[in-house]
């Protein structure tokens, strides 16, 4: 029987990470003892949060950084749409919407470049785009993509190995200005975590260390090419 959630369960889970990173934003990775710096390139920092999980002493990456020139709704929105995912992230092959659940949370059908000489992946997962209230005069944004099963696509009858994700980019908006009315005024500030199994075998330290190579390249991707994308649009809160 397979361990991965349903659509329903995925998106029970997409809450729980909604209220985990609205309260690791609280925190100061600077300050806090559970947040321990691992590297620092400019802005872009990367740490290993701990947390304690039904008694038992849980690790994972988390990213920060600081985007210049865009807000928390355009970074949100170039990370979730499927159109705009195709054009900035070059791992992808292919990338089919299963189901469209509401206004903002859809279903996908995702299919990776092969790396060889490893196995081709994909992965089914619930993606989820969501504005949250808080104190900020400017609101916070947060996309979770989350594996879950679908009946269109069951695990393995593709002939891919079936990857699972779990990823959050969290988004704030800081503005120099009360009411800016330039691009230079705004900047986001970035919060991103991805736990990837990549299916088949492979070894956790292996799988981190991809990992921690892998997120600078995604953020600095990801950033350079909403720059460019919302740089002669009104701006977007």
């Amino acid at each position: 029987m397979s361990s991965t959630p349903s659509v329903q369960e995925a998106k029970a889970m997409m809450q729980e990470l909604i209220n985990k990173y609205t309260e690791l934003a609280k925190q100061d990775p600077e300050s806090d003892k559970s947040w321990q710096p691992l590297s620092k390139s400019g802005v872009l920092k990367i740490y290993r949060k701990e947390e304690e999980k039904n008694n038992v002493l849980m690790d994972y990456l988390v990213a920060t950084t600081i985007v210049e020139g865009v807000t928390a709704a355009e970074m949100a929105d170039v990370f979730h749409s499927k159109e705009l995912k195709l054009k900035w992230d070059h791992t992808i092959e292919a990338d089919k919407l299963l189901e469209t659940l509401d206004e903002h949370c859809a279903v996908y059908h995702q299919i990776l470049k092969r790396v060889w000489p490893t196995a081709q992946r994909d992965m089914v997962y619930a993606s989820h785009k969501q504005q949250l209230e808080g104190e900020e005069i400017h609101p916070t944004w947060i996309v979770c993509n989350v594996s879950c099963e679908h009946p269109s696509t069951p695990e393995g009858t593709s002939g891919y190995t079936r990857a699972t994700i779990e990823v959050v980019l969290y988004c704030q908006t800081i503005c120099d200005k009360p009411n800016p009315t330039s691009r230079s005024d705004i900047k986001c500030k970035v919060t991103y975590s991805a736990s990837v199994n990549p299916g088949g075998w492979a070894p956790s330290a292996a799988v981190r260390a991809i990992s921690q190579r892998e997120y600078p390249k995604f953020l600095k991707k990801i950033s350079s090419f909403t720059i460019d994308h919302v740089k002669k649009s009104p701006i977007k809160f």
